[in-house]
């Protein structure tokens, strides 16, 4: 079964609404590099936003110019550093349905924010990602939630997700969504 790159993290979602487990979603990261048996693993997946139409491409693999592949999210950083000298290579992968697709890199938005969405497991079909809306790191020296720039220490695809960022206490509970602007502003 072919698969979307993944991104695994250990982590949990909050959700605004709890109950009925919608609205907007949070992820509390607590380890961007755990081990494949570490607690509370989530696997993220990262789209390429289309050009001209706000699609997601959730990439499988690429194929440059000379026929080699990339693949996993080495994906996402030969496209920032070569998506402008090389528009011809293809990215193979799927929509936002699990359709495969395929699209020349010259198609991508090279500079957008690539949206997220998390999973319990990586076999959980694409259409049933719960986007995420906001990344919290947990912090000792933090008592409330502060909004915070994107972490300088983090590697593609997680650096350049449409997220915003915020530094928790490690007591954290629930947090406030009313605190995140609309998502257009990332």
């Amino acid at each position: 079964m072919a698969r979307a790159v993944v991104k695994r993290v250990s982590g949990r979602l909050l959700w605004e609404n709890e109950a009925k487990r919608n609205g907007r979603t949070a992820l509390l990261l607590t380890d961007s590099q755990p081990d494949r048996d570490a607690v509370n693993l989530l696997y993220l997946r990262f789209a390429f936003v289309i050009m001209g139409t706000e699609a997601p491409l959730y990439p499988r693999f690429l194929i440059d110019d000379w026929g080699g592949e990339v693949r996993g999210t080495a994906v996402y950083q030969w496209v920032k550093e070569n998506g402008n000298q090389f528009p011809r290579a293809e990215i193979f992968g799927f929509d936002g349905q699990g359709n495969d697709v395929q699209f020349f890199v010259r198609e991508l938005e090279l500079y957008a924010k690539l949206p997220c969405t998390a999973y319990p497991d990586r076999d959980v079909p694409l259409a049933e990602g719960v986007p995420v809306h906001a990344i919290l790191l947990p912090d000792e020296s933090v008592t409330e939630p502060n909004k915070i720039k994107r972490p300088s220490g983090l590697k593609r695809p997680l650096s350049a997700a449409r997220v915003s960022w915020w530094r928790v206490p490690t007591t954290l509970a629930q947090f406030d969504f009313g605190q995140l602007e609309d998502i257009a502003t990332y």
